[in-house]
């Protein structure tokens, strides 16, 4: 009787949810852009709050915001904490929401933050959900909820010159070449 309990106990205090996931799950921009991933959840049931913490190459990306995203505010009040950006380790940490008083949880799908970086230099680096053992999702009946994770990755490329900046480089280049050939007829000819 007791082990059956256990296991009852077990399947009411932890429920499966989908995966929270950084989106999109590939970016690419260019050296010296901002930009804005989404930390999102493709699906769950009664989700009340929630904590993650996130993981970055400091030499390729700086974070400068953490914002509230819809989903959690979709069932009432909230309590958003943007965490803790630091740069030079690469880590955002304990960025959390947590709908107010006695309601129920969402359900469903869709962001729960806003993360704005900066690309820095060229590379690639992953954006890492990283809570040991897993990010902390919380039902309004205080119950554990298990969720999957997928990182996200970005692809930095250095920007290519402007067009006309190119064609003003050739004219210039043209010009320059064409003066100084002039110079030299003139000079033989004298």
């Amino acid at each position: 009787m007791i082990r059956a309990f256990g296991v009852f106990f077990l399947v009411i205090c932890s429920v499966r949810a989908g995966t929270l996931s950084v989106s999109p799950s590939v970016d690419n921009v260019m050296v010296g852009q901002s930009f804005n991933l989404s930390v999102v959840i493709d699906s769950v049931a009664d989700l009340y709050a929630y904590q993650f913490d996130l993981a970055f190459d400091p030499a390729l990306l700086s974070a400068s915001a953490i914002t509230e995203g819809p989903l959690l505010g979709s069932g009432g009040t909230t309590f958003f904490l943007p965490g803790a950006i630091d740069d030079a380790n690469g880590l955002i940490s304990s960025t959390a929401d947590s709908l107010e008083g006695p309601v129920s949880g969402v359900t469903g799908g869709g962001v729960l933050a806003y993360v704005t970086f900066t690309a820095l230099a060229f590379g690639t680096t992953s954006v890492v959900i990283i809570n040991p053992p897993a990010p902390l999702l919380i039902d309004s009946q205080s119950n554990f909820i298990e969720v999957g994770t997928a990182d996200g990755a970005v692809n930095i490329s250095t920007p290519e010159p402007a067009s006309g900046w190119l064609l003003s480089l050739a004219l210039a280049a043209v010009g320059a070449l064409s003066a100084r050939l002039r110079g030299r007829r003139g000079s033989r000819a004298g």
